[in-house]
Formats: structure tokens, sequence, C-alpha cells
């Protein structure tokens, strides 16, 4: 549990720090040099930009479907085994028909929500071979009772071989009411 809170952190960390400069046209005689062993990292520290449309699989399937309450529709984003680690601290590892009960029935304690995204991006781990999928999102909901809320999310989402996402890191942020 922990590596993957420090897999999430970095991958933010990574996303937050992109160098926007093109390196071919830049001309630095500045030398580099690593700093090793200051924090070993314990999962990852080779990532590069991965596909864009892993990224906007996470924003427009997971995100809009849960918006308009198309929870089924999820299925096919989803792959077969899927672990969830929740903002609240709940952790969900099974089968994706498992989770989408799970979710209906989230989803169904509120009358509306709406999402507005604030930035999504993908990166590759080139060492593990893995792709993965950022997300930010503000959403306001009200629930059953008519209380409304506003949540900050930043989801972290793996994909399999099969473009599937088969894990998931969320965190959140209340705003202040």
């Amino acid at each position: 549990m922990k590596q993957i809170v420090v897999l999430a952190l970095f991958i933010l960390f990574l996303v937050a720090c992109q160098n926007a400069t093109d390196n071919k046209e830049t001309k630095n005689t500045e030398t580099k040099t690593a700093v090793a062993g200051m924090y070993p990292t314990t999962y990852s520290s080779s990532f590069e930009m991965g596909d864009m449309s892993l990224a906007e699989k996470a924003v427009l399937n997971s995100w809009k479907n849960w918006e308009a309450n198309k929870i089924d529709d999820l299925k096919d984003f989803l792959a077969d085994s899927v672990t969830i680690l929740g903002a609240d601290g709940t952790v969900f590892s099974g089968k994706k028909d498992s989770l989408i009960t799970l979710w209906k029935k989230v989803r169904s304690d509120y009358t509306s929500i709406v999402d507005s995204v604030a930035a999504y991006t993908a990166i590759n781990s080139t060492d593990k071979n893995e792709k993965w999928a950022l997300v930010w999102v503000t959403e306001y909901s009200t629930d059953k009772k008519g209380i409304k809320d506003t949540v900050d999310y930043q989801e972290t989402w793996r994909f399999n071989k099969d473009g599937k996402a088969d894990m998931a890191l969320q965190y959140q942020r209340r705003k202040k009411k």
C-alpha cells in the first residue's frame, strides 16, 4: 500500500514538472548530474509521455458515464479484475461486475452530479512497461437529501496490455463549505 501511495505521489510530481521546452532547439551547456540515493524509488523513476487516448478514455468513459448515471457503460472500460484504492480509504479488489454493482449503489445516493475536468494526461513507465492516465476533476454533487457538495479528485489509472483499466488510485480534497 505504501508503494502505491509513493507511486501516485511520484506520478503527480512528474506530471506537474513536465518541461514544455523542445530540447532539440535548446542549447544548454550546464552539466546535469543525478543525485543518487537521496530518495530511492520503490516503483520507478523512468517515465515518458504516453498514449493520450487512454487518458481520454479515463475522462470520457468513466467520468462522463458516472455523471450521466450510465454505470453499466463502464464495463467496456474496465479489465475483468480491478483494484481500486478509494479516496476514502476503501480498497476494492475483485471482478468488474462486482465493482459495477458497488458503483451503482454509490451513484444511486445522488440526484445530480456535474463534473468539471481540470486536466488529464498519460504517461508510460518504461522500465515497468505500464501505461497510466492521470485525471484531475472537480465534482459538484447533490444527494437525495438535497445536500450539495464540491470535491476535487485526482485519479491515477493503470491500463493493461488490452487497454483496459485494471487499477485506480483516487485522492480527494473537499472544498470548504
